[in-house]
């Protein structure tokens, strides 16, 4: 456009957005070595769809319980790099666990101790980037972030496709082997960490020892996008049930990890897109484009009966994903003053884990009670319905300084 410097993609991001990058990028493709396969392994210990949702729905739910409160803490201490250390550090330990477990029941003890560590550290995580970037980047920030985060979950399922492959039949022996795999570049996460994520010279204004005083100051915008969260993701359907799907439709496990890899590609390509479109046009409106979409996804499952549309699912899936993730934490940085961001960050957080629970086992409960088309459907409605309050409720605008 004319009168106007052409910026680069990486203009405006500071070395730590990139540091924290590779983080995300090597846990992530730790994580993503284990998760696609998970369902199956649960199912092959006796799960139901049923628990399959109360895994899922329960360890996230426990982990978000601690987002606020890391959040808050490192708000009152000014500090992020310990709790990113601790929390990384714990979910690293508990991965090798799984080669351990004999019953679902014990998956869930692993699930929770991991989530754990993930509830330490994501809101301090992200209250650092805000930290690390200036207001008119930070979709740009969050986009690029979540791209390399996502990066790390096409890397993943690939590292274990030759594992998959080699066995010929895949046994629960095989997932044990993965899930030992697993964790080495979780390992060199942590190593990162230490060594070069970097806090000094930061400037953060300490919020105060009054909770209920400083939740006011979130103010009125942040309360609403928090109600928009919260009925949004309560209809927003784990990961564990695409897989599923794909497996009902005959797929083999290697054909549903290429579908998995195939959702996180489109992932990686949308998020820093969307991110920078976010920081032009605003949050709103690329929210509202991926709750259709999300709305669209469901009702593509819901329908497929074959290869092609089951693809074009997982596809509107990684396309909903990269646009929405991280616009939203950009938009929270928007509407709340600068010096709760940690504060806001894990209420957010907080928010959409606890829906995940008794929304992961109504999903349960509707496969196993109604079949796949139900639990779409319920997904695709509970979007839908989000996207009206967004649309009524909420308006784009830059948060006050602290004063």
């Amino acid at each position: 456009m004319a009168g106007k410097k052409r910026r680069g993609l990486l203009t405006g991001i500071s070395t730590n957005v990139l540091v924290l990058g590779l983080v995300s990028l090597l846990n992530d493709a730790s994580s993503e070595m284990i998760y696609p396969i998970l369902p199956l392994f649960l199912a092959g210990l006796g799960a139901s769809g049923a628990v399959i949702g109360l895994i899922e729905g329960a360890a996230e739910t426990t982990a978000s319980l601690l987002k606020v409160v890391s959040g808050r803490f490192s708000d009152r201490f000014g500090r992020r790099k310990p709790f990113l250390t601790a929390g990384y550090g714990l979910s690293t330990m508990a991965k090798p666990l799984l080669v351990l477990t004999t019953s679902y029941w014990q998956v869930l003890g692993v699930r929770i101790t991991e989530r754990i560590g993930k509830g330490l550290r994501a809101a301090p995580r992200d209250a650092l980037i805000a930290d690390s970037t200036k207001k008119e980047d930070l979709g740009r920030a969050y986009g690029l972030h979540k791209a390399m985060d996502s990066m790390g979950a096409v890397i993943g399922p690939l590292l274990i496709l030759p594992i998959l492959l080699a066995a010929g039949t895949v046994t629960e022996g095989t997932f044990r082997t993965v899930f030992l795999l697993a964790t080495i570049p979780a390992v060199i996460s942590v190593i990162i960490i230490v060594l070069y994520v970097r806090e000094d010279g930061r400037k953060v204004q300490r919020c105060t020892a009054n909770f209920l005083k400083d939740s006011r100051r979130l103010g009125r915008d942040f309360w609403l996008l928090t109600l928009v969260v919260v009925v949004f993701f309560l209809g927003e359907i784990s990961y564990a049930f695409f897989v599923l799907r794909s497996e009902a439709l005959g797929s083999s496990t290697v054909t549903t990890i290429l579908l998995y890899i195939l959702y996180n590609v489109v992932f990686v390509i949308m998020s820093l897109p969307s991110g920078i479109l976010s920081d032009r046009w605003g949050r709103r409106p690329v929210l509202a484009f991926s709750f259709v979409l999300f709305a669209a996804t469901c009702v593509t499952l819901t329908l497929a009966d074959g290869l092609v549309l089951l693809a074009l699912g997982f596809v509107l899936y990684g396309v909903y994903k990269g646009s929405s993730e991280g616009v939203f934490k950009a938009f929270v940085i928007d509407v709340v003053p600068r010096d709760l961001c940690g504060t806001a960050l894990g209420i957010y957080h907080t928010a959409v884990g606890l829906v995940m629970l008794p929304g992961g086992i109504l999903a349960g409960i509707l496969w196993d009670a109604f079949g796949s088309e139900m639990t779409f459907a319920y997904g695709g409605a509970m979007s839908l319905l989000a996207l009206a309050l967004l649309l009524l409720f909420m308006r784009h605008r830059r948060a006050p300084e602290p004063s």
